[in-house]
């Protein structure tokens, strides 16, 4: 029964040495990254009591804080108690250990009693010389050098079993202190944790006792945003309206170029308008007709129907097709008109050549019948003489072959490259700050401390450390830099049909006009008298708000 309930304490201690590490050590990472987090908050707090008692951040960071020390709390607590299960099971391994080597010690006691028993040489020797065969003599030989290396052993193994025991010892003594560390910290984070719990109640019960005050700085906080928010959709209108103007001043300007269709008017275009919807089009077109009419010279120059062909395949639609198809019609009446005089003259020769065949042939007929008078007369004379007539073979005519045409192959025109927008961007511009947080989110927002207070942003409020700027999330144009209620400034960037606005600035690095690109800084955002320092970062779909956390990333 024993060796049973040893065994399983051994399993235990193999399964739950191999577990709690881990855990512990996971456990002791968290509670290291928690009491970073509760140093940072500290900072913060210290930070916002040098300003009002009236401080969001601060009742905010007081909540963190709490938080965060509740739950390293209760990881001391969870650290506590996986060090006391190790203190246990190292303690089970050294009484395992020990009874061991109680084992040992007295397997070795045996050992040394029987080797003192037989430590005289002369019983080795007549041990190995009274073996009845060398074979025996040489087993009991190696038997002997066998059992002294047994011996041997057994001492390494003791004292190798002593050592382990004092090393794990050794780690139970560092576990207890391990404990005594975790419990000064568990009892000094209570203690801070129920100073930071009496702080916020009385931070709360400092706002509960200026309600009024806070309520009637919000209304009027609210107020001057609505005003601000007024000002950026009449401007925001006002740019509409203007930007419609120069689209239809565009269009007609354009419309009256392309009618033209030369290289001044296109020029008057871009000159009129430098940033036009059509100032692609208009430089395409002049290269177009530039290119047609260095087309148009060379085909002039060579004046050949192929030179005209070339052109008219090259600018079907260009401005001197219609030339190019005259002088090609004149071509082919020329050519027309040559092969009606080939073909009259081949008719003449053929005319000329068939009375020549005809008068030859009556020649022919002529002599052939003198010949045949001739030769009846001669065939009177001689009579068994013969006349053999030989015929001419006709003489071939060869026909050359025709040759074949050039085969003609096609340009394969190249793909555009292509680019994105701001609407193409949804969900993934960057943030208007370096650092920062939201602490008042678009649309209707409850007060963080006092419940029965709303308020309405047409925006995002982003809360980030002093001395903070600005930024653009796209590239766009400044469309104006507006003063605010309180002395400071708003931004209103263009993005197309779509705007960004940076509100709450004490200082601008930007005017009316300017280019800007996407993270350049904008101006610097205010901190006000509490030390709180927020932006007002709002978005436009024309005159319409949108909710920027739809269109910055991990907002």
């Amino acid at each position: 029964m024993r060796i049973v309930l040893t065994a399983i304490l051994c399993s235990f201690s193999i399964w739950a040495s191999a577990q709690v590490p881990y855990n512990k050590e996971n456990l002791q990472k968290q509670n290291a990254q928690l009491k970073k987090e509760i140093l940072q908050l500290s900072q913060a707090l210290k930070k916002n009591q040098e300003g009002s008692k009236l401080n969001v951040e601060y009742v905010q960071n007081l909540s963190k804080k709490i938080d965060t020390q509740t739950k390293l709390v209760n990881n001391l607590s969870k650290e506590k108690r996986f060090i006391e299960d190790e203190i246990y099971l190292t303690q089970l391994e050294i009484n395992k250990l020990s009874r061991e080597l109680e084992v040992l010690k007295d397997d070795y006691k045996k050992i040394l009693i029987k080797a003192y028993k037989n430590r005289s040489a002369d019983n080795k020797l007549l041990f190995v010389l009274s073996s009845k065969s060398l074979s025996q003599a040489y087993r009991r030989v190696k038997y002997l050098e066998k059992y002294s290396d047994y011996q041997l052993a057994k001492a390494e193994e003791i004292i190798g079993k002593t050592s382990d025991i004092k090393k794990k010892k050794d780690q139970r003594e560092k576990a207890k202190q391990d404990k005594e560390k975790v419990l000064t910290q568990q009892q000094l984070f209570s203690q801070s944790l129920e100073k930071e719990r009496l702080e916020k109640e009385r931070a709360v019960a400092e706002f509960r006792k200026n309600e009024d005050v806070i309520a009637a700085e919000i209304n009027a906080k609210q107020a001057a945003q609505r005003q601000i928010d007024a000002q950026i959709k009449a401007i925001i209108e006002e740019e509409i309206r203007q930007a419609k103007l120069r689209a239809e001043k565009d269009k007609r300007d354009w419309d009256a170029a392309r009618s033209a269709n030369t290289v001044a008017a296109y020029n008057e275009y871009l000159k009129e308008h430098q940033k036009g919807d059509y100032v692609s089009a208009a430089r395409r077109n002049i290269a177009i007709i530039q290119a047609d009419a260095k087309a148009w010279n060379v085909a002039r120059s060579n004046h050949t129907k192929s030179s005209y062909q070339l052109y008219l395949k090259e600018h079907p639609k260009g401005s001197f097709a219609s030339t190019a198809r005259t002088e090609i019609a004149k071509f082919e009446q020329l050519e027309r008109e040559a092969e009606a005089e080939r073909q009259r003259i081949i008719a003449q020769r053929k005319a000329e050549e068939e009375a020549r065949l005809k008068a030859q042939k009556e020649e022919d007929q002529r002599k052939i019948a003198a010949a045949r008078a001739e030769a009846e007369a001669k065939a009177k004379a001689e009579a068994e003489a013969k006349v053999v007539a030989k015929v001419p073979e006709k003489e071939k005519v060869v026909v050359a072959d025709k040759p074949k045409p050039a085969e003609n192959f096609d340009d394969k025109p190249d793909s555009g490259s292509l680019s994105g927008d701001f609407l193409a961007n949804k969900g993934r511009l960057p943030w208007p700050v370096a650092k920062g947080r939201v602490v008042s989110h678009f649309g209707t927002n409850s007060h963080p401390i006092l419940s029965n207070i709303t308020t309405v942003n047409s925006g995002v409020d982003i809360a980030t450390g002093k001395g903070s700027s600005a930024r653009a999330v796209f590239e766009g144009t400044v469309t104006t830099v507006m003063a605010v209620p309180g002395g400071n400034k708003a931004v209103l960037v263009s993005h197309g049909s779509y705007f960004t606005v940076y509100t709450n600035l004490s200082s601008v690095n930007v005017s009316k006009g300017d280019k800007v690109g996407r993270g350049q800084l904008l101006g610097l955002i205010d901190t006000s008298p509490t030390g709180e320092t927020v932006m007002n970062f709002q978005v436009w779909n024309g005159s319409t708000r949108q909710n920027p956390a739809q269109w910055i990333a991990g907002m």
